[in-house]
């Protein structure tokens, strides 16, 4: 079962459909949360990449 890659949390059914552009699979209360630092051309993206 696919995992939120910023909380851990399991994402069973629909909520495993809840994707960033940059790929990753997210919770949907952590999708805005991952905003900032969002490999993806977040305002903090070297966070995002280090955790990548």
């Amino acid at each position: 079962m696919p995992r939120c890659k910023l909380c851990g949390a399991t994402l069973p059914g629909a909520r495993s459909r809840t994707r960033c552009s940059c790929g990753w699979r997210l919770d949907d209360r952590c999708h805005e949360a991952h905003g900032d630092w969002c490999p993806d051309g977040g305002r903090d993206a070297w966070i995002g990449a280090v955790e990548f």
